[in-house]
């Protein structure tokens, strides 16, 4: 049995304290957040990772649950078959007296830890000396021996004598006895002993298929079965995001190439399922098909958009893609029209820039057709001063003074070409103007369409 956290860790401490889905759910994150610092990984794959965790915590809490009724049923059962037999009964009490022992021991310090474990170990063994037959205090033995007390010989032979004994009247917890007992084979590096019995498990495992799974492939990993390691582990990692985390941190599959062209193999079949569902979506999105104003394309912008995301799945834990995939394939697909209008609005801004410096560039056209048809006023205005004067003196009989008809004439002339002049220059576009400001114009509607459409 190795330091590092697995779920067979918690299974029967859950039946011992009758932890909830609550509890266990803290409990699975902080071995799985210990797990990953252990060999240097992001824990921030951990939020990702909450709705597995809660689902695992609820199976194990519903494990937990079966094994305090079985524990309850199997006390009533040896108590009738005691038939009054004090000894027996006495046996029977001390086994279950032992296990709240265990119990309190995981809740108190150290030192006092260790004086009820080994009451509880004595307890035990006292009750296996009256009834060497009742499996559970051989399971209770053997689970404190293996997690405990860190004794793998003694917690070997205690559960090898549960699973036998429990075959025939309880084979499910025969089964549960057995997976501890390939734990216990596995810490005394006794690889090929621990594959054989997780394998004969697996026909009978339904529930925790996945788990059962798991740890076949970690034991046949050890034993340097990797072609069938590698084989079993795809089996769950392409199904729980979770067991793929604890892939990344187990000491069992560290080095191995096969192992590792497994998890690598799976991070790109999920990159391959958001590439083909934002591929399948756009073909129907309307910008794919719609068609969009000086020359730009939709589909090479929107290829853009997925290459650049592609680069960034590469470094996605694979829990997030396996839990978050139509999430990542609809922001690929939002980002893809998105980039699309900014490029329609770019351009129309590019064009109005282009017009603006056109403009300023012959401004003083328009700036000379403004000066001309000022000085063409100032020379009406001069005109008609002078008739207006003119007109007042022939009233007072003296308009013979004012008799410059011709040079009035003249001016009026001179100020009748300014003012048309003006007025020209005035309305000057330079050349080319006009189809940028129609381009602005068409791509600005483009991009309300755009909008509208998206």
């Amino acid at each position: 049995m190795s330091d590092v956290f697995h779920r067979l860790n918690l299974e029967y401490l859950a039946s011992l304290q009758g932890l909830q889905p609550p509890a266990l759910s803290d409990l699975l994150e902080t071995g799985i957040r210990s797990n990953l610092q252990r060999v240097g990984e992001s824990e921030a794959v951990l939020p990702g990772l909450r709705h597995q965790v809660e689902w695992m915590a609820a199976l194990i809490a519903r494990q937990g649950a079966w094994l305090q009724q079985d524990k309850e049923r199997q006390r009533k059962q040896l108590l009738s078959n005691s038939h009054g037999d004090f000894i027996l009964y006495r046996a029977g009490m001390s086994v279950d007296f032992a296990g709240k022992k265990l119990s309190e021991a995981l809740r108190v310090s150290a030192n006092d830890a260790q004086q009820r474990v080994a009451l509880a170990v004595q307890m035990l063994k006292d009750g296996l000396q009256v009834n060497p037959h009742n499996y559970r205090a051989h399971f209770e033995l053997g689970w404190a021996y293996l997690f405990m007390l860190k004794q793998l010989p003694e917690a070997t032979f205690h559960l090898e004598a549960a699973a036998q004994q429990a075959q025939a009247s309880d084979p499910l917890f025969a089964r549960f006895a057995r997976r501890h007992l390939a734990d216990a084979w596995h810490g005394q590096q006794q690889f090929s002993k621990a594959a054989e019995i997780a394998l004969s498990i697996l026909p009978e495992a339904a529930t925790d298929a996945l788990e059962v799974r798991y740890e076949l492939s970690r034991y046949l990993s050890a034993a340097g079965e990797m072609p069938l390691a590698a084989q079993h582990l795809a089996q769950v990692v392409g199904r729980s995001a979770i067991h793929y985390v604890q892939a990344q941190a187990e000491p069992d599959f560290a080095g191995q190439g096969e192992i590792q062209t497994v998890l690598e193999d799976l991070r790109s079949i999920r990159v391959q399922r958001i590439q083909h569902y934002v591929h399948a979506n756009w073909q129907q999105d309307a910008l794919a098909t719609l068609p969009l104003p000086d020359q730009i394309d939709s589909g090479e912008l929107f290829n853009q958009v997925v290459d650049q995301h592609e680069r960034v799945m590469t470094h996605l834990p694979y829990a997030t893609l396996s839990q978050r995939e139509k999430q990542i394939g609809d922001r690929i697909l939002n980002a893809s029209r998105q980039r699309v209008i900014r490029e329609v609005r770019l351009r129309s801004r590019h064009y109005e820039q282009v017009a603006e410096k056109e403009r300023q560039r012959w401004s003083w056209v328009n700036q000379t057709g403004g000066a001309l048809v000022h000085l063409s006023t100032i020379l009406l205005l001069a005109s008609l001063m002078f008739y207006l004067l003119r007109f007042a003196l022939d009233l007072l009989g003296v308009g013979n003074l004012l008799n410059a008809d011709t040079l009035v004439g003249n001016i009026l002339g001179s100020m009748l070409l300014l003012g048309i002049t003006g007025v020209t220059l005035l309305q000057f576009v330079p050349w080319g103007m006009k189809k940028l400001l129609l381009k602005q114009l068409e791509l600005d509607n483009t991009v309300s369409v755009l909008k509208s459409s998206s």
